[in-house]
């Protein structure tokens, strides 16, 4: 993976190196992942990880998308072991 990828590149690893980027600060959940990092579908950037080593665990929290907006169930996705 690059050091540095744009966030206008969409491509399955730039997605991967921004969600690890983050991931190394602390935990991201999908609405973060989705709005803040532009990846398309967290989840399958998570799997897309995971098959490559990383150690991805997902705890689950309640986030609203906006204000006055009702919570949704979403993951919270925390780094527990870097890919060898």
């Amino acid at each position: 993976m690059t050091d540095h990828p744009s966030p206008d590149n969409h491509s399955t690893e730039a997605q991967a190196l921004r969600l690890i980027q983050a991931l190394r600060v602390g935990p991201v959940t999908t609405i973060d992942a989705a709005l803040g990092l532009d990846i398309v579908h967290p989840p399958s950037t998570v799997r897309y990880l995971r098959r490559k080593g990383w150690g991805i665990v997902t705890e689950w929290a309640h986030e609203a998308t906006g204000p006055g907006r009702k919570p949704h169930r979403v993951g919270r996705y925390v780094l527990v072991k870097e890919a060898a």
